[in-house]
């Protein structure tokens, strides 16, 4: 009797202490879901990953193409690889490679030895005038390109031909052009299914007054392979500055905003943002508005050192600006205080949205449906490519200009 006693007393001293203690706050919920006439909107508060990257990428690369001054051979990659445009992995390892400089496609090995050269220059069958894009499609046949409508020739994945599917530029052009809109000069995203994503203007713009800053409209058009046009809507381009000097080429104002667009998943899901705020629009290919992204995101003020350093790399791109006038226009301007919210856009292989912000040394990364996972450190702005288990990019040696690519080991755990 007396045990059981003790154990009594000892349960309710338990209970008074529990009775004391305050009820456990709830947990924030980390995203917050809501529908808005039928769209859904996808209010992101923290990643699901938590504090732990569960992505990770290889500190050093897993290979090195090019990126030196001493030549050995005509076939030497630092010989072919200059005003790199695009890049691309074939499931056996090998390196798609765009060279602007050479207008030409190459075919790597990861160790840097040159497979092939794909296509030549001309008109004809796996010809091209000017390659503008690369793809790799199912079964890894290489598609490339060509300059404006010209056509896409399509490769197997040693470089041989296989066929030229034309672009009817006439179609084009004519479903395009209005009396108000012009028709777009070039394709922005080849898509998987043979489509692709253009962007097209107003015809009436009134010149740009010195001292102003302004962001043209710019729509978004999916072309289908029977023509038929699909919008994502009007948006604003990258801002441009009037100078009083109207025939010299001058740089944008300090931090420009511009908008960006992306694409790629099963289904395809179409990303657009206008870059002001953490806000990205995801559509279905169709042009249907699917859902609403966001992110709690405060503003990234911009340094002086960040401004001075922005000047200074303006000036050397171009140099025969007249600075004062910029600087003259810049005074009767609103302040540049932050930098843009979202900085560029990528959609990887497996239908992952990457988005790169100011003031972080890596990019978030969201599902399909709009959850921010978290964040991978150490991937720079622009990247080229990112599959299931690599991101390609291409570096530039800044007293050089020599560029080479790297391949960096994915982990997605």
């Amino acid at each position: 009797m007396r045990v059981t006693g003790s154990r009594t007393l000892i349960a309710l001293a338990i209970a008074g202490i529990a009775c004391d203690q305050p009820p456990l706050e709830p947990e924030a919920p980390r995203v917050t879901v809501w529908d808005s006439a039928g769209i859904e909107i996808v209010e992101n508060h923290a990643p699901e990953w938590g504090d732990s990257a569960l992505w990770s990428v290889d500190p050093d690369p897993e290979f090195v193409i090019g990126g030196t001054n001493v030549i050995e051979s005509p076939d030497d990659p630092s010989q072919l690889i200059w005003q790199v445009r695009g890049l691309a992995r074939l499931s056996n390892g090998n390196i798609l490679v765009h060279s602007g400089g050479e207008e030409a496609v190459f075919l790597f090995e990861p160790t840097g030895e040159l497979v092939t050269m794909i296509g030549r220059t001309g008109e004809g069958p796996g010809e091209f005038v000017r390659p503008q894009h690369i793809q790799v499609l199912p079964g890894d046949t290489i598609a490339v390109w060509d300059y404006m409508f010209t056509g896409v020739n399509h490769f197997d994945s040693t470089g041989r031909f296989l066929r030229k599917r034309p672009i009817d530029v006439a179609t084009v052009l004519a479903r395009t052009r209005t009396a108000a809109e012009t028709s777009p000069e070039s394709i922005r995203i080849p898509l998987l299914d043979g489509s692709f994503i253009v962007g097209r203007g107003l015809r009436d713009r009134p010149l740009l007054q010195p001292g102003e800053i302004r962001r043209s409209p710019v729509e978004y058009l999916r072309i289908d392979t029977a023509y038929v046009l699909h919008s994502f809507g009007w948006w604003r381009s990258g801002e441009v500055i009037g100078l009083r000097s109207r025939w010299v080429r001058f740089p944008w104002p300090p931090f420009p905003r511009r908008s960006f667009i992306a694409a790629g998943g099963f289904p395809t899901s179409v990303y657009v943002t206008d870059g002001d705020g953490f806000e990205v629009r995801q559509f279905a290919a169709d042009g249907t508005l699917d859902r609403i992204l966001r992110r709690d995101a405060a503003p990234v003020p911009i340094t002086s050192e960040e401004l001075a350093d922005w000047k200074a790399r303006a000036a050397e791109s171009t140099p025969n600006a007249d600075w004062a006038d910029w600087e003259r226009t810049l005074a009767t301007a609103p302040p540049r205080e932050f930098h843009p919210a979202i900085l560029w856009l990528l959609v990887d292989t497996e239908g992952y949205l990457w988005v790169w912000e100011p003031g972080f040394s890596g990019p978030g990364v969201f599902d399909p449906k709009g959850r921010w996972l978290g964040r991978v450190e150490g991937v720079p702005a622009h990247p080229q490519w990112i599959d299931e288990e690599m991101i390609i990019l291409t570096l530039t040696d800044p007293d050089t200009d020599v560029q080479r690519i790297e391949g960096y080991r994915l982990r997605r755990n």
